[in-house]
């Protein structure tokens, strides 16, 4: 008769034992480098899509028949039917583009005018270009100072020459926001004038504080920077990044 070999009940349970410290180990790790990825991800696209939205200003130019010049012209084909031999060159409006910030999303837009007290996402004038909704437990807490983000009242309006006018005016500071030095332990790496600073912050798991949060630092040359930071408390400024234990990230 063969005899059946197979576990008895105390090694099951010892087995199983072994099983839960392994997950109850890992798991927080695991939450860690999801966080991680994600924030480091999110950073990332909103440093193209940046990239993006300025190469756009700089590029898009609309011809109207309502802006026009007149140009002298000795070529019969190309004069104008009002028989003054010159020719209508269409000089172009250029549209408006600007990046607009809130909590869980952004957006990249375009509208006919440059007038920046007349934006409304209602308008038939106004053109989504691109829609980002940010991933699960992603939020953006902070756009160059601004913290409310709601609305269209958080925006930046990307000029032809490359430079961003807010709603406070250029964001050029000599100094980082608030003083407070992303990566202060590595002073000589930090960036001089500032176009476009965001905090992001990506929470490590539901029913907790604790995040890592980045920060995004733009200059005007298109130069940036991206320190991150751990953090369990429900709000990070600016100057939770000026300590040693903000980390200026390689990338």
């Amino acid at each position: 008769m063969r005899k059946t070999n197979g576990f008895s009940l105390l090694e099951l349970m010892i087995t199983l034992g072994i099983l839960t410290v392994v997950a109850t180990v890992a798991v927080p790790k695991v939450q860690v480098w999801n966080a991680r990825n994600r924030g480091l991800q999110t950073v990332m696209e909103i440093l193209s899509d940046f990239s993006k939205a300025r190469s756009v200003a700089g590029y898009t130019v609309v011809g109207t028949s309502n802006n026009s010049i007149k140009i002298p012209t000795n070529v019969d084909a190309e004069e104008s039917d009002d028989d003054s031999g010159k020719m209508s060159v269409y000089m172009g409006i250029r549209r408006q583009t600007a990046m607009v910030f809130r909590k869980s999303e952004y957006a990249i837009y375009q509208k006919q005018s440059m007038n920046t007290d007349t934006w409304d996402a209602a308008d038939a004038n106004t053109t989504m270009l691109k829609q980002n909704k940010l991933p699960n437990m992603i939020t953006i807490e902070v756009v160059n100072e601004d913290d409310s983000l709601t609305g269209f009242s958080t925006l930046l309006n990307f000029n032809s020459n490359g430079k961003i006018k807010t709603k406070g005016g250029y964001f050029v500071s000599g100094a980082d926001p608030q003083n407070g030095k992303c990566g202060s332990a590595v002073a000589a790496n930090t960036l001089p004038d500032i176009v476009f600073s965001a905090i992001i912050r990506s929470k490590i798991s539901t029913g907790s504080n604790d995040s890592i949060w980045y920060r995004l630092d733009i200059d005007q040359r298109g130069e940036y920077s991206i320190c991150t930071v751990f953090s369990n408390k429900p709000s990070v400024g600016y100057s939770d990044f000026a300590g040693t234990s903000a980390a200026l990230l390689d990338i």
